[in-house]
């Protein structure tokens, strides 16, 4: 999945690395906590609160992986699912194009349910990508 955002590839990416950020393009974030000091660099954990469908939950997420404006690569483990999602950065003109790969792990009852929610799952990651767009954009 893709986006192209109006904005330098630093912008985008220091946004995304921004947890004050999270809420703006990440609405059914409720809390997040950090569980490690500094910033957001390889390693970094916090609990996040996560609130969908009506139902509330943790669940922790750390950085696996980043290269500074290219590449950043978050894992979630929930009671649900284990995701890794990996950003990656790349200049378009004008633009930076943001191209995002997502594997996920199903875990308990979701593994029954997966195969019928991937295309919810899909439309929420598109959904979310045009929000960070609109976000990065409005906020020039």
């Amino acid at each position: 999945m893709t986006v192209e955002i109006a904005a330098s590839r630093d912008r985008v990416f220091s946004f995304m690395t921004n947890p004050e950020h999270v809420k703006k393009w990440q609405p059914d974030v409720v809390e997040s906590i950090p569980l490690t000091k500094g910033g957001v660099e390889r390693g970094m954990r916090w609990r996040v609160t996560v609130e969908e469908f009506g139902r509330r939950f943790d669940v922790e997420t750390s950085v696996v992986d980043m290269a500074l404006d290219q590449r950043l690569v978050f894992e979630t483990s929930g009671p649900t699912a284990k995701v890794q999602v990996e950003y990656r950065f790349f200049d378009h003109g004008a633009k930076t194009r943001v191209e995002l790969v997502a594997t996920l792990t199903p875990r308990g009852i979701m593994r029954i349910f997966f195969p019928f929610a991937k295309g919810m799952i899909r439309r929420k990651v598109v959904s979310r990508l045009d929000l960070l767009r609109e976000v990065i954009e409005r906020t020039g």
